[in-house]
């Protein structure tokens, strides 16, 4: 006897050590119940109320537990019922007097008395009053109702319930009862109605309430020199998931790193490093962690390095920029372009990659040319131009074997009076007698490039009009069923910062062997690794980003071939 005290003694004393305050926080499988207590709200309920019992077990003195969810209920004595839905512990008195309940779990049993007064009600109020809640979300209401001998009572679960417009709001009944549930924007009665007497509240529903943001991609890394988007999405209390990238306010924790354009999330990277963007509205904010690789611009290389053109006249220039880190990489879409005397030609940025050099007046003395990011300018080039008169153009090839779904490019020179010549394809207006057949582009990089559509019987005549005259050649086009689809690549391991091309080709059924880079549709499974530099103006050239593996998929009509790609 005396070691079974000791023992408990011992028990209770490792209980009180680790902050035990007499409730079980875990199912009890070792320690016996002894015995059980049944507690109401009240003792006295009226007729046609109920309410809710609740069972508490006494575990051997050491510890009380909630076992209401194992009782069994009886009451021998007429005027009440219990309740056997959701609430089986609740009970409802049905006739006024004195009633004996009895719970039992297992062995043990345990007895209440509840009176059933014959108290009438005589007023109800809900709470809350006059309610706002964003759509979306719900709102519990009780109802308290004072009866004739002035005692209250909540009335909450035996009321009914109903909204005035359930298009604005609804409420549930009789499962959950009172609770409520914001539909629509406006305003709904709620009411409660026990026997004759009725309460009623105003619930107004207001737009639905922003609970978080979200910010994509996170985490995100992209090269120094360059731009990324970051796109904002807001989590409401209607489960709607919105764009919300232009609401928000947009930052960089360290701007040296990547500053951001405050009102639509595009962020310009400056220098290697790590910054943390943030989208923030009213009192919610969402992060992504940004890592800026590739190096620190170092020095811009211009090209071409002397150009000569003949007014009216566009080419392209390249902006190609050194890396701390010996990497060379196109920022043409990147610099801030500028001339010494802009009246004399321009140069625009047409997305990506694309800047075009426009020769707009003559020069009598070589105009310079820059290009500029941060603080790093390029070495000047210099701009000269010139009007002297169109003799002649000549165009190249003369023909295009095309496979429907590819194309061609064909380029025009001008022969002018002083013996000098000039590419002038993205200068001309192109034509195709079959459009239908033959698609030629004319505008931006796509100026001569020929599309095949369709087979065709009749080659299709492509003209390209420059300085008042014309030159023509020709496109056919063939149907051929694709065989295979390859991909060529300089290598499978690139340093984080450089840029390398891939090469698509596609071989048919008939033997013929076609170059369709341009008309393959790339994409890369993971950019924080490697991305498409510019899908428009520079397809299958590959940016390497940050040390992984990524696949490339290239994929051309039905066929697709992938390539892995792994940057150190």
């Amino acid at each position: 006897m005396i070691k079974l005290l000791w023992s408990g003694l011992v028990i209770l004393q490792l209980l009180a050590g680790c902050g035990f305050d007499g409730t079980a926080t875990r199912k009890n499988d070792f320690t016996p119940l002894t015995s059980i207590e049944i507690v109401a709200v009240s003792s006295t309920i009226a007729a046609g109320t109920s309410t809710k019992l609740t069972v508490k077990g006494n575990y051997s003195g050491l510890f009380t537990n909630d076992v209401t969810d194992q009782v069994v209920w009886s009451s021998a004595t007429p005027g009440v019922t219990f309740t056997t839905t959701t609430n089986n512990n609740r009970v409802t008195g049905t006739n006024t007097g004195t009633v004996i309940l009895t719970a039992t779990v297992g062995t043990l049993t345990v007895n209440y008395t509840l009176t059933v007064s014959s108290a009438t009600v005589s007023s109800m109020t809900i709470t809350p009053a006059a309610s706002t809640t964003a759509k979306g979300l719900t709102r519990q209401f009780t109802a308290n109702g004072t009866f004739s001998d002035l005692t209250t009572q909540d009335l909450t679960f035996d009321a009914v319930w109903d909204s005035s417009d359930k298009t604005v709001a609804t409420i549930d009944d009789p499962a959950n009862k009172g609770l409520a549930h914001a539909v629509a924007i406006g305003t709904s009665t709620v009411s409660a109605t026990f026997g004759s007497v009725s309460g009623i509240t105003a619930m107004d529903v207001t737009k639905a309430a922003l609970l978080s943001i979200a910010v994509t991609p996170n985490p995100a890394t992209i090269l120094t020199i360059s731009t990324t988007k970051f796109k904002a999405t807001g989590s409401y209390t209607d489960g709607t998931t919105p764009d919300i990238t232009s609401l928000v306010t947009w930052s960089s924790s360290t701007p040296a790193c990547a500053t951001i354009i405050p009102a639509d999330g595009l962020i310009t990277a400056l220098t290697q490093g790590t910054t943390t963007i943030s989208a923030s509205l009213e009192t919610f904010s969402g992060t992504s962690a940004l890592k800026v690789t590739g190096g620190n611009l170092t020095s811009i290389t211009l090209s071409p390095s002397t150009p000569t053109l003949v007014k009216d006249t566009l080419v392209r220039v390249i902006a190609t920029g050194t890396f701390s880190n010996s990497t060379t990489r196109d920022i043409s879409g990147a610099v801030e372009w500028s001339l010494a005397d802009p009246s004399k030609a321009t140069v625009s940025k047409s997305g990506g990659n694309l800047a075009l050099l426009s020769a707009t007046a003559v020069t009598s003395t070589p105009t310079a040319i820059s290009a500029k990011s941060g603080t790093v300018t390029s070495s000047t080039t210099n701009l000269t131009v010139t009007a002297p008169t169109l003799q002649a153009l000549t165009i190249s090839p003369v023909k295009l074997d095309l496979t429907a779904g590819t194309s061609g490019r064909f380029t025009v020179m001008a022969n002018y009076s002083n013996g000098s010549s000039q590419e002038v394809t993205f200068s001309s207006v192109w034509a195709s007698s079959d459009a239908a057949k033959s698609v030629v582009g004319n505008s931006g990089i796509n100026k001569g490039r020929v599309t095949g559509i369709a087979a065709t019987i009749v080659p299709a005549t492509i003209t390209a009009s420059y300085g008042g005259k014309d030159i023509a050649a020709v496109a056919t086009v063939a149907a051929r069923t694709l065989n295979t689809l390859t991909i060529s690549a300089p290598s499978a391991s690139v340093a984080s910062g450089n840029q390398f091309k891939y090469s698509a080709t596609a071989t048919y059924l008939d033997g013929a062997v076609k170059d369709v880079t341009e008309e393959t549709v790339w994409s890369i499974d993971k950019p924080n690794v490697a991305i498409i530099a510019d899908s428009t103006n520079q397809p299958g050239q590959v940016f390497a980003v940050d040390s992984g593996v990524a696949t490339l998929t290239a994929t051309f009509g039905d066929k697709s071939q992938t390539v892995t790609i792994t940057v150190p």
